[in-house]
């Protein structure tokens, strides 16, 4: 009897997906945000050592001198608080806890000095801000955005403050992880992270306001529906009450950071008020003045954070409805940088700040579809970025 063959058009086609093994979700966000990282690190590492090279002895520095260069302005706040504590000068307070007490922590572990501490610390939350990144944008737009979103952070023109001796890092992992907790409808996680990012930085309690909207939104828009996890909204804000309780005990007022932060000349405007007193501040200067650099820095980049988030809103990029936890999110933080001054220049320090509103990133990782603005951004990140690391080196307080 003849053999009948099945026709070839009939065979099971088996998916490549059932025939190799799937990695987790968190496996992919920690070798994504790994590559970034060393990538990074190699640059930066790189970029320090170039900037090095014109001295006039004509000697290679050697490692520990490009660490020091990474140690100036707040990074030494910090490195002071976590060796000695708050009592060694009038505006320390104004530093939350947090991440001294974790370089304390891991200084008592580490042999070598404190930087070395405060750099591990760093670069693990740096590490982890860029998986917890990963995971938020691959769960809203999927793992192409989320690769994206994730090298756009890096490289955004001050994103060395992510691996140097700043919070900067250890801040963003906690609101980012606070934000996508909630967002998976892990509430006491949400509401835990949440506390240690206000004791990390006062802005922290603003995550009140996205994580309630997220709530509320998950329950239909029906305050009547609300659950007894609600109260783990009530745990944002307990870092900054634990930290008033210790300046209360240790420093005899349970304000000090906030009278240390009218030290340091920090004061608040009408909302936007920051943002036109910056362009006022460029008045009566030239065009490479340094106060004209600084203004045109930080209301520069607010700005432009600004028009992101607005096509976060509005346009082809816009986000859906039940996404509009992260522009509350951005919205506040830009809002706050437009009505922050400091010793007198108007929203100093913008430039870094403005990469906590995390929407920005999921709306230039949607554009980076296109082959030509995913250039652009990473070819103009990449060069203002390593600029900007020499300029922080030279300590000229122009980026700080």
């Amino acid at each position: 009897m003849p053999t009948l063959l099945a026709p070839e058009k009939s065979a099971v086609v088996v998916p490549e997906s059932l025939l190799l093994p799937r990695r987790g979700p968190w496996r992919t966000a920690c070798l994504a945000a790994l590559a970034v990282w060393s990538v990074m690190t190699v640059m930066h590492v790189a970029v320090s050592v170039l900037a090095w090279l014109p001295r006039r002895d004509g000697q290679v520095p050697d490692l520990w001198s490009v660490l020091l260069g990474w140690n100036s302005w707040d990074a030494g706040h910090y490195l002071t608080i976590a060796e000695h504590g708050y009592h060694l000068g009038p505006g320390y307070p104004a530093f939350f806890p947090l991440y001294p007490l974790l370089i304390h922590v891991v200084d008592a572990v580490l042999p070598g000095p404190g930087l070395i501490a405060a750099l591990v610390v760093a670069n693990l939350a740096a590490f982890g801000a860029l998986a917890v990144l990963y995971r938020l944008a691959d769960h809203e737009f999927g793992p192409r955005v989320a690769q994206r979103a994730t090298w756009y952070l890096a490289v955004f023109p001050t994103g060395f403050f992510l691996f140097i001796g700043y919070n900067e890092s250890l801040f963003l992992l906690l609101a980012v992880g606070a934000l996508y907790a909630g967002r998976r409808g892990h509430w006491w996680l949400a509401g835990l992270l949440g506390g240690l990012s206000s004791a990390t930085r006062l802005f922290g309690v603003l995550l009140v306001l996205p994580l309630a909207v997220e709530y509320l939104r998950q329950l239909g828009w029906r305050p009547r529906r609300i659950r007894p996890d609600v109260l783990a909204l009530a745990l944002v804000p307990v870092g900054v009450i634990a930290y008033s309780v210790f300046c209360l005990i240790d420093l005899g007022s349970p304000l000090a950071f906030s009278i240390a932060q009218d030290q340091w000349g920090r004061r608040y405007t009408i909302p936007g008020g920051a943002w036109v007193s910056s362009i006022d501040q460029m008045g009566g200067h030239g065009p490479l003045h340094p106060s004209t650099l600084a203004a045109i820095l930080d209301a520069g980049t607010v700005l432009v954070a600004v028009v992101l988030l607005v096509c976060g809103v509005r346009g082809r990029f816009r986000f859906r409805r039940d996404q509009v936890y992260l522009v509350v999110q951005g919205a506040l933080t830009l809002l706050m940088l437009m009505s922050t001054e400091v010793a007198g220049r108007s929203m100093q320090s913008s430039a870094r700040y403005a990469m906590e509103a995390v929407a920005i990133f999921f709306v230039l990782g949607r554009m980076g579809a296109n082959q030509l603005v995913d250039r652009a951004v990473l070819i103009v990140g990449v060069s203002l970025h390593a600029v900007f690391l020499v300029v922080f080196m030279a300590s000229t307080f122009l980026v700080a």
